[in-house]
């Protein structure tokens, strides 16, 4: 029986890459129209990430409650569960300024859900990027849309159940 341990894409991701305007998923361009997002698997922290290396994170004790910054050249950022229709769960993380802002974006558009919605998960469209000045650099920034609240794919992923299309079929 294989096991399927022996991953050569590099491991099962998300990242928005500001710099080519694009989303990667697991190593490759993707065509992302949107995700599921799991609020519950926040984690906020000091994350150091690099080329060709595996992301450090130091995370806080509690989430948005900022803990001390480690030695290097740690930035703030954070870490989500978000599955993507085709796909399945991945993990986003960041610690890039634009990406940091869309994702700051998206977890205020979202905050008023989330005590009236225990245990769901939310749904989101990506729109599109917008380009931002910072200090002498550019950078882009993820633009999304807040939509319905829904129970956890997770569920269904695991039991091998198919779960009803929703919104648009993007989810």
């Amino acid at each position: 029986m294989d096991l399927n341990l022996m991953n050569e894409g590099g491991g099962e991701f998300i990242r928005f890459k500001p710099s080519a305007n694009e989303w990667i998923v697991d190593g490759e361009e993707h065509d992302l129209k949107g995700f599921t997002l799991d609020p519950s698997s926040l984690k906020t922290g000091w994350g150091l990430i690099q080329a060709g290396e595996a992301p450090d994170w130091k995370w806080d004790s509690q989430v948005g409650v900022k803990s001390q910054k480690p030695e290097g050249d740690y930035k703030r950022g954070f870490a989500v569960d978000v599955f993507i229709k085709g796909v399945g769960w991945r993990e986003w993380s960041a610690n890039g300024v634009g990406v940091l802002k869309g994702f700051q974006a998206l977890w205020s558009d979202l905050q008023g859900g989330i005590a009236e919605n225990k245990d769901k998960c939310v749904q989101a469209s990506y729109e599109k990027s917008v380009s931002e000045t910072i200090g002498r650099g550019q950078t882009r920034i993820p633009m999304f849309v807040v939509g319905s609240w829904v129970e956890s794919p997770k569920m269904a992923e695991e039991i091998g159940e198919k779960s009803e299309p929703i919104a648009e079929n993007i989810f």
